[in-house]
């Protein structure tokens, strides 16, 4: 959850990506698709063309409730400790329980 990897990938494979959020399917706190050629010292597997990662540390705090490491986590006034996703999570539950 404290990674944020930058991956090179194919027009293809950013194709068949698109939509979907690469960092929930990860598990990580974020993830940057990028197409391209893969960098030199990336992380490759021999039987996968056109792949390519480069590990990063996520930047911001861990996300109380989802352990998500995010910039934004902090940032709400009702709910300081959690990431926004999170703070409307917990306002949705809160307002169910009324």
């Amino acid at each position: 959850m404290q990674a944020a990897p930058k991956v090179y990938v194919t027009t293809a494979y950013k194709a068949a990506l698109e939509g979907l959020d690469l960092a929930e399917i990860a598990i990580t706190s974020d993830a940057e698709l990028i197409e391209g050629d893969t960098p030199e010292g990336a992380f490759t597997l021999d039987d996968v063309d056109g792949v390519g990662v480069v590990p990063t540390p996520a930047e911001g705090e861990k996300c109380e409730r989802c352990w998500r490491v995010l910039p934004e986590v902090g940032a709400n006034a009702q709910a300081p400790g959690v990431c926004g996703r999170c703070a409307d999570a917990v306002a949705a539950s809160r307002a169910a329980a009324e």
